[in-house]
């Protein structure tokens, strides 16, 4: 238990390291974009591969991206119920922060730091169902509910995931394990050489990225969002912890990857509709700020 602590305490130092560094002026939120693609293009991808090295397929995993697509689903339509008689930028706002879960840039990296290949794989599955969503589906459900031209189409939108070299990867991988097909070593000596600055680089960028607002009028939307998110975490974590017909690494990460923050792709979103960011970005760092909390406590009693 202290092991795992000390571990996910040093993921925090990586965060105010980054936020610091930002501060100083040494490095800027622009060198997070950049470390940002790094990450997603490279170090990511090789997590990924990495943790498929031993992995052996079953059916009763497809469990997981199911339950992470109808989470979406569910908060997507409780955005939609809730922003009836508001304003314009409060529906978009509802409808692309409550659903949608962070799992590259923030989930991957953390959990791979700490459970290692069945908590990567376990995450991945949970992306899988989030990805179409947070990616597409959510932008034009969002799109149509206030009355604006999407500007794309539904399969389109949905098929954009595969320009993410980790979806790619991850998908391969999983076709193959289900085949019983093994990729040379060499290539996961590779992989295994260039993962490890998965997790650093990840927390170093959160850090670059967070932003605070000192806006209160904006806090009670922020905390709305939040306690909504967290309400069916909980939810999602208690039930598939105790009832899941898993093993315990699988059941212990999912319940975990529940409380991922917001989606990274929310606020290119917003802005695509003429939304608030500003507020958006305010109540991602909040929940980037509770998962950074949450989830090392979770690891540990679980």
């Amino acid at each position: 238990m202290i092991d795992i602590l000390i571990r996910a305490s040093f993921f925090l130092l990586m965060v105010i390291l980054g936020y610091a560094m930002k501060k100083i002026g040494v490095l800027s939120k622009e060198d997070g974009v950049a470390m940002a693609r790094v990450i997603l293009n490279i170090t990511l991808p090789c997590a990924i591969l990495v943790s498929f090295r031993t992995f052996v397929f079953d059916l009763s995993y497809m469990l997981i991206p199911v339950i992470s697509f109808a989470a979406n689903w569910l908060m997507l339509g409780i955005g939609f119920m809730m922003t009836r008689r508001a304003t314009r930028d409060e529906r978009i706002f509802y409808m692309l922060e409550l659903p949608a879960y962070n799992i590259g840039n923030f989930t991957l990296p953390f959990i791979s730091g700490i459970l290692g290949s069945t908590g990567v794989v376990a995450a991945c599955l949970f992306d899988m169902g989030n990805s179409a969503m947070c990616l597409g589906i959510n932008f034009i459900v969002t799109a149509l509910a206030i009355g604006a031209d999407p500007g794309r189409g539904v399969v389109r939108s949905v098929l954009t995931i595969f320009r993410k070299p980790s979806f790619d990867v991850y998908m391969i991988m999983l076709i193959l394990s289900i085949f019983g097909i093994a990729l040379p070593e060499p290539v996961f000596e590779f992989a295994s050489m260039i993962s490890p600055a998965n997790g650093p680089m990840a927390m170093i960028m959160i850090g670059l990225m967070l932003e605070f607002s000192s806006d209160r009028s904006k806090l009670k939307e922020v905390v709305s969002v939040n306690a909504l998110r967290l309400a069916l975490a909980a939810a999602i974590a208690v039930l598939f912890y105790l009832f899941a017909p898993l093993p315990h690494e699988i059941r212990k990460a999912v319940a975990i990857t529940a409380f991922a923050p917001i989606s990274s792709a929310s606020p290119a979103f917003v802005s695509e509709l003429k939304g608030d960011v500003e507020l958006v970005g305010f109540a991602s760092t909040v929940s980037i700020i509770i998962s950074l909390i949450l989830m090392p406590l979770l690891l540990t009693f679980l």
